[in-house]
Formats: structure tokens, sequence, C-alpha cells
């Protein structure tokens, strides 16, 4: 089974980030936090399907039989 700490780290990084760009109501760092928060979300997403392309990389293809 893969290890997921490091996509565990980076949602609750990306949770704290984002109610910190909640919280900020006339910040002008505000978009930018939440610009942040969003993008933890895209790497988690990123890395998910980099595992997935990976796994199917190195499985034999299926429906082809070597007999």
């Amino acid at each position: 089974m893969a290890e997921y700490g490091l996509m565990a780290a980076i949602v609750v990084w990306a949770a704290a980030v984002g109610l910190m760009a909640y919280r900020l109501e006339d910040s002008p760092w505000r978009w930018a936090f939440a610009a942040l928060a969003l993008g933890g979300i895209v790497l988690v997403k990123a890395i998910l399907w980099m595992r997935r392309y990976i796994d199917n990389m190195s499985k034999p293809p299926q429906g082809e039989s070597h007999e």
C-alpha cells in the first residue's frame, strides 16, 4: 500500500492556508492565500494521478496472451 503521509500533510497545510484566507476579510493577501490553498489541492490531485499513471505503466498490458 502506498504511503499517503505527504498528501495528508499537504491537505492539512492547504486547509490551514484556506482558513487564513477566509479570515482575512479586507487584506490584499486574501486571494494569494486562497490561490495557495487551491494549489495545494491541485498538487495532491497531480500526485495521485502520477502514482496511478506509473502503476499502470508497470503492469503488463491486458488482453495479450503469450502462448
